[in-house]
């Protein structure tokens, strides 16, 4: 009775010490989909230096470099497959240790296949789409034992021995391109992983990233207005915008490199967010040398132009000090010359005149950047189309061509404009 006693308490120690190897500051996030997610363009140098505290779970078999299924490692490239290589799931997780506190560790658990549909996701669905596949798409799915659903939630399970799962990451649409039904069918996947996985959607928020837009070289951007209900369907569903992220110039469903690093970036910077932080570097974090420079902004076009007499958007074209550009909407800019709100320079000058504004960008590191530039009225000035015979005399006119006649004064003939199409008071008058 005695020895009983004692093995029992043996036994009820070692599952109290089983459950304390569950780490809550080791967040997981699961991550499916297509090539995209699965990662199609080369890793660069710039790539090669990872932080520890990023991992990744080996859901296949490596043979180069070598990973063993069911094992952890620091998330070089590939994370996701042997078939694979830079995706967004990088520069999500790399992004998330350089964002979160010291004692946090972000760890992926990605299954992704070139070319799935989202069916290949249903236990159900998944036998025929592998008995049509082609014969290298076969291969990757047999990689996950024929049935890359089940095989995320094995990985996932063996994941929260370890630590808590924080979220999930989709980005796949091009192989179900515009399919009204694709929002509940990821609904059904996802509800799915919560009830197989023990979790609840109110703590487990979703991020779907939307496919390549048109005007980067893509041809699946109609799948993006399906894409856009995800939130109306999933109450924790959460959209990754696209847009400006450029394709890899090749193909038409892919992203470059620079633009995995700016995806991986804008889904970490949504979790973040949802998770009720600012999307900023923890000032503890010794970012490497080649990181810094990716988030780093360099420089912007010194000259911009706008229409004569009519507000101007300030987007700055910013190149970064690793020479990848981005599209910058939200820099904060004063003048002495305009009134600017909220980026919005209220009307520019008559044509040909100019004035500065400085720009003041803030980066993820927290470091603050200003920079000057000139802002032209350049063109025709703005006019909206309506007759005039009344005296205009003192007035400023100016032609189609935008150019002042005779000084804002009338180009007389019998002390009145001569017959012909001018632009005054910022309206079109015909004489």
């Amino acid at each position: 009775m005695k020895r009983l006693f004692f093995s029992s308490v043996l036994l009820a120690g070692w599952l109290l010490g089983a459950q304390a190897e569950v780490d809550p500051n080791f967040y997981i996030y699961l991550c499916f989909g297509q090539s995209n997610m699965e990662g199609n363009a080369r890793w660069e140098n710039m790539d090669n230096e990872v932080d520890e505290r990023f991992q990744m779970l080996a859901t296949c078999n490596f043979s180069s470099p070598k990973r063993t299924l069911g094992n952890w490692y620091t998330a070089n490239c590939p994370i996701v497959s042997p078939w694979g290589g830079l995706g967004m799931a990088d520069y999500f997780g790399r992004t998330m240790v350089a964002a979160l506190p010291g004692n946090v560790k972000v760890g992926v658990v990605d299954v992704a296949i070139g070319g799935i549909a989202i069916e290949g996701f249903m236990p159900d669905k998944i036998a025929g789409i592998l008995a049509k596949a082609e014969s290298w798409q076969a291969e990757r799915i047999r990689a996950y034992g024929s049935d890359p659903y089940q095989r995320l939630v094995d990985m996932a399970k063996k994941a929260q021995e370890v630590g808590v799962i924080k979220g999930i990451l989709l980005h796949q649409g091009c192989s179900n391109n515009g399919d009204p039904n694709w929002p509940n069918m990821v609904k059904k996947i996802y509800d799915n992983m919560l009830k197989d996985l023990g979790l609840s959607g109110d703590s487990v928020p979703i991020f779907v990233g939307e496919t390549e837009y048109q005007d980067q070289g893509g041809s699946c951007y109609a799948h993006n207005t399906v894409v856009a209900k995800i939130p109306q369907v999933i109450k924790n569903g959460h959209v990754v915008k696209a847009d400006n992220i450029p394709g890899n110039g090749q193909d038409a469903w892919h992203f470059s490199a620079a633009g995995y690093r700016m995806f991986g970036r804008r889904y970490a910077f949504e979790a973040l967010k949802v998770m009720g932080l600012e999307p900023k570097m923890d000032p503890e974090y010794q970012m490497n040398a080649s990181l810094k420079k990716f988030f780093t902004p360099k420089s912007v076009p010194t000259t911009i132009q706008g229409k004569p007499n009519q507000n101007k958007k300030l987007i700055l074209n910013c190149t970064y000090q690793d020479g990848h550009k981005e599209k910058i909407n939200d820099a904060v800019c004063t003048s002495t010359d305009y009134v600017v709100t909220n980026g919005n320079i209220i009307k520019l000058g008559d044509p040909g005149t100019s004035g500065k504004v400085i720009a003041t960008i803030t980066d993820f590191l927290g470091v603050t950047h200003e920079f000057e530039i000139t802002v032209k009225a350049e063109g025709t000035a703005a006019i909206n189309a309506v007759n005039s015979d009344g005296d205009e005399n003192k007035k400023v006119v100016y032609d189609l061509q935008g150019r002042k006649v005779n000084n804002g004064q009338w180009m007389m003939d019998n002390g009145q404009l001569k017959n012909a199409i001018y632009i005054i008071n910022n309206k079109k008058v015909v004489r």
